[in-house]
């Protein structure tokens, strides 16, 4: 997740602070997928990838950086549950989470293309060719000139 320029891009907190980007694989792996895979299948993954230490040090990285802590899991899917709310908590738009990243890249699920949300997908295909016909009418407009 970094911009064209090869530099991380800047998350900012609710006070105007930059938040620096955090190592962890789990929340690397969720906030690059969630976009692009529905939340059953990214909690079933994380789940049987990922440790109970992961989960847990994840949820810890989620918490101290949020205004409200996550609900802290107990029983036979907890894990499960846990997984789940680090899931909402990336995709909460009122809340500033920092870039994560992966240095371990052996520590990021495998995921074949049976597992994307190919809606989504199509959607950004869209997006994509209406900026290409946009850019080629700017082309051709600074051509005329």
């Amino acid at each position: 997740m970094t911009s064209s320029a090869g530099t991380a891009p800047s998350v900012h907190d609710s006070t105007g602070g930059v938040l620096a980007p955090v190592q962890c694989e789990l929340l690397c792996f969720i906030k690059d997928k969630c976009q692009l895979m529905a939340f059953d299948d990214i909690a079933k993954i994380c789940t049987e990838f990922y440790s109970e230490d992961e989960i847990v040090t994840a949820k810890t990285l989620v918490d101290l950086k949020r205004s409200y802590k996550l609900p802290r899991r107990q029983g036979s899917n907890k894990c499960r549950s846990t997984v789940e709310d680090l899931i909402k908590a990336c995709l909460d738009l009122n809340e500033s989470l920092p870039a994560y990243y992966a240095v371990d890249l052996s520590r990021l699920p495998p995921v074949d293309a049976s597992h994307y949300d190919m809606s989504a997908i199509l959607a950004e295909l869209q997006l994509l060719r209406s900026e290409v016909r946009a850019i080629n009418c700017i082309s051709e407009e600074v051509s005329e000139l």
